[in-house]
This record gives structure tokens, sequence and C-alpha cells, in this order.
């Protein structure tokens, strides 16, 4: 949650695995997300974005964690990515945000709709560290051929938005993509059975995000699970 997934709400939070950010690599990714506060949404922002960004990542020190980043330039990406990895992070490439600043800036989204530019990313930046791909769902496009061609490219982790617009989550497009690698399951998880399902469904892992603001307790009731709560390993 942009403006929210800081180091100090994460480590709150008694999850597996905490995700930081969104973060904004360079300038442009960053001047889109001071446009995208003046209409309000919350974002975070930094003057120098890797000394901010390696200040989230000090502060959430003994965890195991994530940052999903946002960039307009490879540079961008490979510069956090070689941050991430010398303390010993995941770097989650941001295909996922639907912002218009975010997509002029040819980040988020944008991604999944320029296929070449993304694989482009991943190659690279999973030469630097473990990489990991937050795509959205609910578009018309070919999901299993998408992902196929992300885990080829040398990501490790997709992380699924399995959304269905003005509906519940896609547990049938967690199950296909499930297929491939190691999944992340994502939307609509706020309750035990909604999280059990996502791994029923063949994610390794589930993530929530906005049900954490309502309930500060949350990952704690659902580690009561069986199921949520089951050893993951990545394998490397």
């Amino acid at each position: 949650m942009a403006g929210v997934n800081n180091a100090e709400f994460c480590k709150r939070q008694k999850a597996g695995l905490v995700i930081l950010g969104g973060f904004n690599a360079d300038k442009e990714a960053m001047n889109a997300a001071r446009k995208a506060v003046e209409r309000g949404r919350r974002e975070f922002i930094f003057e120098e974005p890797l000394e901010g960004i390696e200040r989230e990542i000090k502060t959430i020190k003994g965890r195991k964690f994530a940052v999903n980043v946002r960039s307009s330039t490879l540079d961008g990406y490979l510069e956090v990515a070689n941050l991430v990895e010398s303390y010993g992070g995941i770097l989650e490439i941001n295909a996922h945000c639907r912002q218009p600043e975010f997509i002029s800036a040819h980040c988020g989204e944008w991604l999944l709709f320029n296929l070449e530019e993304l694989l482009k990313i991943v190659k690279e930046v999973s030469k630097v560290a473990i990489t990991a791909v937050k795509i959205r769902g609910g578009h018309d496009l070919d999901y299993k051929a998408i992902c196929e061609k992300i885990f080829k490219s040398g990501c490790r982790i997709v992380h699924l938005d399995a959304m269905i617009p003005n509906a519940d989550c896609d547990f049938e497009l967690i199950k296909r993509v499930s297929q491939l690698g190691f999944v992340i399951g994502n939307n609509s998880f706020v309750d035990l059975a909604t999280g059990e399902k996502m791994i029923l469904s063949g994610a390794k892992m589930a993530s929530a995000a906005r049900a954490v603001l309502k309930d500060p307790c949350f990952f704690e009731k659902m580690l009561k699970s069986d199921i949520l709560s089951q050893p993951v390993e990545l394998e490397l």
C-alpha cells in the first residue's frame, strides 16, 4: 500500500514476509508520485529515492522483506536491486499500479501491456537479486502465457492481484498461474476462509493489505490456521 507500507508499519505485522512500498526509484516515477499526491493519493515521497529506500530497509532489520518498486528506467530497478540484495531482501517489480500518473511514466501496469519491456527488466534485475513481479488480474490477457514468460526470464515469484472488476477474487486465475511457479495470492484476503482458499487454489503464500488497516491483529489471527501458518520455502 503506497504511503502506508513503510518499515514502521510492517514491523508491527506478524507476517512471514513483509513488502515495503511501493517506492519510486527514479526521477520520473517520483514526479508521478508527486502528481498523484496532489489529487489526494498517499505515496512515499523521498527527495533522494535510494537513500529513502535504504533507510526503510535498515529500519525493517531482522525481518524477511521485499521492496516493491516503480521506475521509468532499467537503471532505477537495477540500483534498488543492488541495494535490496546487499541486505538479503527480494526486489518486487511493480507491474501492478494502475494510476494514470504512473502509466504515463511507463511504470506499474504499463509494463503488463508492454511485456517485452517487462521481460527485459526481469532478465537484468534477476541477475542481481531474487526477483518478484506484482501484476494485476482482471484484464483480457493470457495471464498464463505472460507468467510463463516472466518466470522463464528469471522471476522467482509472481505476486498476483487476482482481481475481478466489481467482484471477488479470481481463484481460478490463481490456480492456473500457480502451476507455473511460486505465486503469492492477493485480493480479497479478509478472513481465514479467503486466505485458506488462496492456498488451496495453489498459491504458496497469501498477501493482505487493507484488511490489516481495519484489524491491527489481522495476521496474528490468520496464523491460527494450520493452512496459513505452514512453512514455506523458496527454492533457490
